[in-house]
């Protein structure tokens, strides 16, 4: 698992060691952040470590529940998800805002809580959609096509799917019967600039837009193509939705 470290705020007369073992640095530079922290009051702390940090009986609860959710997390997320959550983690507090009319910036433990917020409603809705879509085999008999090519639609991406263990589940907004082919057309290009996953895909195809005249993108494909959606998709990763 990824080590994540945060700075947490403890008493300044409070024992025990400020930088944790594993944290990968060397003497004397290690020596002499343990003195900073010391004297300023702060205690590096390794999110899956075993031992809490130094804190009050409160603050020591809610940390380690947030160390086991943050895990829990971490083992099941990706790549890019793990890196929102260490940048969150490990990020300083410059960001050229006024602090006299934004107000601080967050500390790393309220950046990590934020994004795991985040990470666990994206978790949450891909539960939904794996519960809510249909199995290779189900969509196989829909189109009236083998499973293998149905697995070969998946990987060439004409198909939108997700893997639940070894199995795929296919969110049933991509089908229309009226469509020749039974499915929505051009999703491969859709995929290739949509800025996000099928998780965010999903969800973005079923809500209302406003450039739709308030029609969700699933029913101005069916309206009026492909091309729209795909144009405001491009937008989408243009403006770094």
């Amino acid at each position: 698992m990824t080590e994540i470290f945060v700075l947490e705020p403890v008493a300044v007369d409070e024992h025990g060691r400020r930088v944790p073992d594993d944290l990968p640095i060397e003497a004397p530079e290690r020596d002499k952040l343990e003195t900073a922290l010391r004297e300023s009051g702060y205690a590096i702390v390794s999110i899956d470590a075993d031992a809490a940090p130094p804190a009050s009986a409160r603050g020591a609860t809610d940390t380690k529940q947030l160390r086991s959710a943050v895990e829990a997390l971490v083992n099941e997320a990706d790549d890019s998800e793990v890196a929102r959550l260490e940048a969150a983690a490990t990020a300083e507090s410059p960001d050229d805002l006024d602090e006299r009319f934004w107000g601080p910036a967050p500390d790393s433990v309220t950046a990590v809580r934020a994004v795991f917020a985040d990470l666990s409603d994206q978790f949450a809705q891909r539960q939904q959609l794996a519960a809510n879509g249909i199995s290779r085999d189900d969509a196989a008999e829909l189109l009236g096509i083998t499973a293998q090519s149905v697995t070969a639609k998946l990987a060439s991406r004409k198909l939108v799917g997700i893997k639940v263990g070894r199995e795929w589940r296919l969110p049933t907004w991509e089908f229309d019967p009226d469509v020749p082919t039974g499915v929505l057309p051009d999703l491969d290009t859709l995929q290739a600039v949509f800025p996000g996953g099928p998780v965010s895909l999903s969800r973005w195809m079923l809500t209302a837009q406003p450039e739709f005249n308030g029609r969700s993108a699933r029913e101005e494909m069916i309206l009026h193509g492909s091309a729209p959606v795909i144009e405001l998709a491009r937008v989408l990763t243009a403006t770094g939705w």
